[in-house]
This record gives structure tokens, C-alpha cells and sequence, in this order.
């Protein structure tokens, strides 16, 4: 795996060059306009050459770039290392569109499968339709309840988000028991952060211990008796038991009490899990890190562009932009 790898890490570090610059995100943010901002990245090749007659297209050259990001990862991303873990979750977000297509949860979904996972959506569907989601045990269970729960007039879709996700994070724990470092660390954060964002919702809508048990996720290393532990204070003592933790610097945006803020601050810590490594060539790093930083440099231009068509004031504007990869 080691020379696959140092190969991999040497195209994606090419590939790092023409992540988008701070400086042309900067121009894009203060465009007077949606053409003026989508000519931008017209003009950096974005979109692997897409062509869109209508600027209010822009959706085609994002989906166009990040299908190219998922190709390249696939293409020489080596075997044990654990990449196909963050594939797998694009299973998993179609697995949920259609088992709530199926309970009537939801219309068309066709907009909302996403490309690139392990399975083709044409055959996730099947599966759906015939009850054959057999590919884990934890998923087999999963599905067997979710019908069950609707069957009994119990069904819901944070029934089938919970349990869904529940079965893709014991089927990635799995996967990870040999795989890269960064990558087992990515998924632990990826959980425990979760948890952590699972928990202050519980508390705001005004939920007890027992539904945020039903919703938390194992595979992480925050366990579940700490967060029990600061049920009755949640914000306060969560905030102070973090402090302790690897994870300090979210004891600062929990204190604070903005959600938005705290998932922003997530975005960019996972990101920085790769950031700060991707000078290890024998490790995952470098290739994680740019599939990442380039999911997380479509998003971030998603969000400008739809401020900009919006008309969303700047201001605005600058506080739901994730940071860059750096």
C-alpha cells in the first residue's frame, strides 16, 4: 500500500494548486453580480470545462467539479486505507432519500441522490423497493425496523435518518479497524461532534436523556455518561468537560450558544485534521485532504453564489463561508 500511496499523495499535492486561492474567493464574494461572480470561475476552469448557457445554472458546474474529485480518489486511492469510507456515505444519504421516498416522506428525489458512493443509485433503489438492504447487518436491522415502525403507524423521518446513520457509522467503524490514522481520527471527530450537536438540539427542543440516547452514535470517543453527566446544565458543563478534551475548542462555540456557529466551527476542524498533515507523504493525508478540501471548496462557493443570487448582504454573506484549505 505504501508505494500506491506515495503515489496518490504526489497527484493529488499537483492537484492542491488549483484549489480555489483566498484571494479569488475574495473577488468572487465582493462580485456585483451573479454573472460577474460565475465568470470567475468560468475563467479558473472550474467545473472540468462544463458549459452552462444560463448563470442561474451554476448548480451544473459544482456537481461537474465534484464528480471529477470523486473519480480522481477512486482512480488511485490504494486499496485498506480506508477512502472508500467517505463514498460510502453518499450510499447511505441515498439510502435515506429513498427509504423516505418509499414511506411517502417524500416526491421526487431524483435531485437529491448524490454520484459517486459505492453502489449505483439505479441499484440502491432496487434494494429499496425490494427490501433487500442486506449489505451490513447493522443496515439489515435497520431497514427491517424502519418497516416495522411504519407498518404500526410509528414511522417518521428522524426515524429513518437515526437509524440509517446508526448503521453506516458501525459499518464504517468496521471498515477503519486496519485503515489510515487521519482517517480513523477524521471518523471519530466526525461522531463525537455529531453527538455533541445531537445533544444541544435534545436540550433546546426540551428532549430528556432517553431521546438523546435513542439518537446517539458509538464509534466515538466522547462516551455517552459524559453527556449524560451534563444533562441538567447542558451548555455549561458540556462546555467545561471539553476543556479537558482534545476537542477545547469547541467548549468556546458551545459557550457561546450559536449552533450555526458550532457547525461552522466543525466544517473546519475536520478539514484541519488533514490540513495539518498533508505533508505526510506515507499517510492518507494529502489525498484526503484535497478530496475534502475540494468538497469543502464547492460548498463554500455554493453558498456564496446563492447569497450573491439572494442578494444577501455581504456581511451576511462572510459568516456562513467555511474557511479554506491551507
Amino acid at each position: 500500500m505504501s508505494q500506491g500511496l506515495i503515489f496518490a499523495n504526489a497527484r493529488a499535492k499537483a492537484k492542491e494548486m488549483n484549489l480555489l486561492t483566498q484571494d479569488r474567493l475574495l473577488r468572487m464574494m465582493e462580485a456585483s453580480s451573479l454573472q460577474d461572480a460565475v465568470r470567475i470561475l468560468v475563467e479558473a476552469n472550474f467545473g472540468e470545462g462544463a458549459v452552462i448557457d444560463d448563470d442561474n445554472d451554476f448548480e451544473k458546474l459544482l456537481q461537474a467539479e465534484e464528480q471529477a474529485a470523486v473519480d480522481f480518489v477512486k482512480e488511485v486511492a490504494p486499496e485498506n486505507a480506508g477512502f472508500e469510507c467517505f463514498f460510502l456515505m453518499r450510499d447511505y444519504h441515498n439510502i435515506k432519500c429513498l427509504l423516505k421516498q418509499k414511506y411517502g416522506e417524500l416526491g421526487d428525489i431524483s435531485q437529491m441522490l448524490m454520484r459517486g458512493g459505492l453502489y449505483g443509485a439505479d441499484e440502491l433503489k432496487k434494494r429499496v423497493e425490494e427490501d433487500k438492504l442486506d449489505m451490513t447487518e447493522e443496515l439489515k436491522a435497520a431497514a427491517l425496523t424502519i418497516e416495522k415502525k411504519f407498518d404500526a403507524g410509528e414511522g417518521n423521518p428522524r426515524l429513518i435518518d437515526t437509524l440509517t446513520d446508526k448503521a453506516m457509522f458501525a459499518d464504517i467503524t468496521r471498515r477503519l479497524k486496519g485503515g489510515d490514522k487521519y482517517v480513523k481520527e477524521y471518523f471519530e471527530a466526525l461522531i463525537d461532534t455529531a453527538n455533541v450537536l445531537t445533544f444541544l438540539r435534545t436540550r433546546d427542543i426540551g428532549g430528556g436523556i432517553a431521546f438523546f440516547e435513542s439518537n446517539f452514535i458509538e464509534g466515538g470517543s466522547l462516551p455517552f455518561k459524559l453527556f449524560e453527566e451534563c444533562m441538567n446544565d447542558a451548555y455549561n458543563k458540556l462546555a467545561l468537560t471539553l476543556k479537558g478534551t482534545k476537542y477545547f475548542e469547541l467548549a468556546a462555540k458551545i459557550e457561546e450558544g450559536d449552533l450555526a456557529a458550532y457547525e461552522t466551527w466543525r466544517d473546519n476542524y475536520l478539514l484541519k485534521l488533514f490540513s495539518a498533515n498533508k505533508a505526510d507523504m506515507f499517510s492518507a493525508a494529502p489525498i484526503v485532504g484535497y478530496y475534502l478540501a475540494k468538497l469543502n471548496e464547492i460548498k463554500v462557493i455554493r453558498i456564496v453564489l446563492v447569497c450573491i443570487k439572494n442578494k444577501v448582504n455581504k456581511a451576511d454573506m462572510k459568516k456562513r463561508v467555511r474557511a479554506l484549505y491551507a
